[in-house]
């Protein structure tokens, strides 16, 4: 019950469900792109809240997990953002191999792969030309999307979908917790990109689950 009432309140701050935050938010300062963050979290448009049925379909998510998607430095965003989006493009990867049932499946998954992709070969180069050193990955990153490996058809693509939706969130929250420590303009932008393609990404696969 403790897990599960965690869970809401992460779910409910992250997708805009307390009316004053946003504009608390306003009065922020985020460093050098306090204005344009400023204007981002003014102008932003986030998904609904999970509806409680969506949430019991998917016991193997749980409130810790989502409370560990908080960073304090750029350097820490991409090191965490880089492995996340990995397991992203690689689950896209493999149910558009098995899945993808319908057109509109099939579609976002290459969305995600082909955005997220590039996306990690930017942070890379940034890391890179940042901090002195390639990224390399020291095997902390924990998957949030179940093993896929026994499903099939509509079964694979709900379970991807499902999934997918609370991988978005995790990284909408990281994004958004980057914001005080923001010091590259580059990361300013992919944050704002990673907040508004994914919360779109979310209400279309909301609706895409309402299919099956």
């Amino acid at each position: 019950m403790q897990t599960q009432t965690i869970l809401i309140a992460i779910i409910t701050f992250l997708l805009g469900g307390m009316g004053g935050y946003v504009a608390g938010q306003n009065n922020t300062t985020y460093g050098p792109f306090s204005s344009h963050m400023g204007n981002w979290e003014a102008s932003r448009e986030m998904p609904p809240m999970y509806d409680s049925a969506t949430m019991k379909n998917m016991p193997h998510m749980n409130g810790v997990g989502m409370m560990a998607m908080t960073v304090e430095s750029e350097r820490e965003f991409i090191v965490h953002m880089i492995p996340h989006h990995q397991e992203a493009i690689d689950t896209a990867g493999e149910v558009l191999e098995r899945g993808g049932t319908t057109p509109e499946v099939h579609e976002l998954m290459e969305s995600i792969i082909q955005a997220q992709t590039a996306e990690v070969a930017m942070m890379k180069e940034w890391h890179e030309e940042w901090y002195g050193e390639p990224y390399t990955d020291d095997g902390s990153y924990q998957p949030m999307m179940r093993e896929l490996a026994e499903l099939s058809g509509t079964d694979l693509d709900r379970a991807f979908l499902e999934d997918m939706i609370m991988h978005h969130m995790g990284a909408i929250m990281m994004a958004r917790s980057v914001q005080p420590y923001i010091e590259h303009e580059e990361i300013a932008e992919l944050t704002k990109n990673i907040v508004s393609t994914q919360s779109s990404e979310i209400v279309l696969m909301r609706d895409l689950l309402q299919t099956f």
